[in-house]
């Protein structure tokens, strides 16, 4: 069985092809930013001369681990089982991890969460977020195996003497975890993050520029498309819409397209057909800049009213299109092909 294994989830990237458990080839690179320039380029890599149509399962890490990072990795992985029709295996990063460790006995996996709180996972449990004082206090008594980037600071705390440092690598490994997910059961719903604390800070805004483009970027649209949902358009798709006539346009941060907008206008009436902003790039102000921008745009060509269709379970977009203006309108009852409802918004342009 072929396997590609990623991990964007932490301070590091890597992408492995696994042949069973052969590691046919690998690439790891330490960094702590440029993970979604650098997920791509490795994937080509390790899969150089053989066709992706091989491949018949893909396992990525899912958390928890840095925001952005856990959703590049899951984003790449979502959309190539997607494309490929073949199963996505999500594997928490503790667990990821664990496979760096060698030797017999309890393992605990221990990773830095910040404010004085760890990651922990004792002989792969389900991650937890705790005080260290607490997760010593769960602890067994002989000799327990311990690795992750906590692991030096809780050995210091716990003031024992039969906690055995594992020095191997303390981030997940691609090649390492990958075997762990050759025979997992795959579950009915693609992976999801795996996130047990709210994030620090909001991401500062990117600096934009947003392009009109047409029949030409449908290509780029649809990779897009396919990064921001699993059931994402392909480029023929785009094409299709793009001949209505539609309108699209995609927002650039420096050489990086993260974000697209795509619309059509009837009279005084406009739609906004599909809007999305790249995992790597969320929460920084690319989808707001990308309605601002449409409204004007759409108020110069005489349109009076804007609609949009929103899964009435993604409370965040619900969110995000109601502090620009969009009031609830109506509700399609199975509207989407997973049997979700739309809530159908407007926002008044005039």
């Amino acid at each position: 069985m072929k396997l590609l294994a990623l991990d964007t989830s932490m301070s590091a990237c890597s992408a492995a092809l696994l042949d069973d458990t052969t590691v046919v080839a690998e690439d790891y690179a330490v960094m702590e930013r440029g993970h979604a320039e650098a997920l791509a380029p490795m994937v080509q890599r390790v899969m150089a001369g053989i066709p992706f149509s091989s491949l018949q399962r893909i396992a990525v890490t899912t958390g928890p681990g840095t925001f952005t990072g856990v959703r590049i990795g899951l984003s790449m992985a979502r959309g190539l089982g997607l494309s490929l029709k073949i199963p996505v295996i999500g594997i928490d990063t503790l667990r990821a991890i664990s496979a760096n460790a060698q030797g017999d006995g309890p393992l605990l996996v221990v990773n830095d969460a910040r404010k004085d709180d760890i990651y922990a996972a004792l002989n792969g449990a389900v991650p937890a977020v705790m005080a260290m004082a607490d997760c010593l206090a769960l602890l067994p008594q002989g000799p327990v195996r311990v690795i992750g980037t906590a692991g030096d600071a809780l050995i210091a705390a716990s003031g024992r003497n039969d906690l055995i440092r594992i020095r191997t690598n303390d981030l997940p490994v691609a090649a390492r975890f990958g075997a762990h997910c050759l025979y997992t059961q795959p579950e009915d719903a693609p992976p999801e993050p795996l996130y047990l604390r709210a994030p620090d800070a909001k991401p500062q805004a990117l600096d934009l520029r947003l392009m009109s483009c047409g029949d030409e970027a449908a290509e780029l649209l649809a990779e897009l498309h396919r990064a921001c949902f699993a059931d994402g358009w392909d480029a023929a798709a785009f094409r299709k819409m793009l001949a209505m006539p539609a309108t699209a346009m995609i927002a650039q941060a420096g050489s990086m397209p993260v974000g697209f907008i795509l619309t059509r206008q009837a009279a005084d009436e406009a739609e906004i057909i599909t809007i999305g902003t790249h995992p790597s790039a969320q929460r920084r102000g690319v989808a707001r800049a990308l309605l601002d921008h449409q409204f004007t745009e759409l108020r110069g060509r005489g349109a009076v009213q804007c609609f949009i269709e929103v899964a009435a379970e993604n409370e965040a977009a619900l969110a995000l299109y109601a502090s620009v203006g969009f009031t609830q309108e109506g509700l399609r009852r199975g509207y989407y092909a997973n049997g979700d409802d739309a809530i159908v918004m407007r926002r008044m342009l005039t």
